[in-house]
């Protein structure tokens, strides 16, 4: 499904209606948090995701474009305002860091430096071990909806665990891919999932044109947004208006609004 640019908003989400009206089979829905809580961590998982990529891109200005051999992936850390990103080397049973590069709080990535001392605390072992569960998780039917997965590791607020995200991605700017992601409870030594969650029942890529104002979607896994929604906006800087809970909401950036009750079914 695309986003159609010129179609009134209002009649577009009135248009979204319809399918969650003849819905048959039931959904699966997954945990929905207060407002207020799923705005900060769709915050939290989009600095992360910038972090991680203005990194890569300063790692690979260092390099002539081609990453150094050996690498293994990378984990994100909070340090101050923003953020360190640790690009790790070796046997992903045993990783090292291999190159430092600190990202601060408007996402300008630093120089890159050799880390200081390869060994990596329990936690940040935890950290990369909790992605790596996450990634072998998911068969290849799952990860049907986009040719690459960027994940995302943040410590659980509610427990001593993680909440890791694979989040479906795209190398084209006009696209926002608003389907295909998943959100993973995983224990605290990041080796056993704890809970697996499909934040939405489809694939769903959705065309941004120049001169969009918003775009739209429709959400049956969840009676309001969620946190990928808010990352979404963020990214895409863009407002979402979302079809939930037979509620419009507006998502726009990590605000969250009920918008009123949905446009009547045409």
């Amino acid at each position: 499904m695309r986003c159609k640019p010129y179609l009134p908003l209002l009649g577009l989400v009135a248009a979204l209606v319809a399918p969650l009206a003849q819905a048959q089979t039931p959904v699966t829905q997954v945990e929905a948090w207060s407002l207020q809580k799923t705005g900060a961590l769709g915050s939290a998982i989009y600095l992360q995701d910038r972090a991680a990529a203005r990194a890569t891109d300063a790692l690979l200005a260092s390099s002539n474009g081609t990453p150094p051999q050996g690498l293994i992936g990378w984990i994100v850390i909070p340090k101050n305002q923003g953020h360190l990103v640790r690009f790790l080397t070796g046997d992903t049973s045993n990783p090292s860091a291999a190159f430092d590069i600190s990202v601060d709080a408007d996402g300008r990535a630093g120089r890159v430096t050799a880390a200081s001392d390869p060994t990596l605390p329990p936690e940040q072992r935890a950290q990369f071990n909790a992605r790596l569960t996450a990634g072998t998780n998911l068969t290849t039917s799952d990860l049907r909806c986009a040719a690459r997965y960027n994940a995302v590791m943040l410590d659980d607020p509610d427990s001593d665990g993680w909440l890791v995200w694979l989040l479906a991605s795209t190398t084209e700017s006009t696209v926002v891919p608003m389907g295909g992601h998943y959100r993973f409870h995983i224990s605290a030594d990041g080796k056993t999932v704890l809970k697996r969650e499909q934040l939405s029942t489809s694939c769903l890529n959705l065309e941004k044109p120049a001169n969009s104002v918003a775009l739209t979607t429709s959400i049956v896994v969840a009676p309001q947004p969620l946190e990928v929604h808010v990352f979404l906006s963020l990214y895409a800087r863009i407002p979402i208006y979302a079809v939930a809970g037979g509620k419009l909401w507006s998502v726009q950036g990590a605000s969250i609004t009920d918008a009123g009750a949905a446009p009547a079914r045409r």
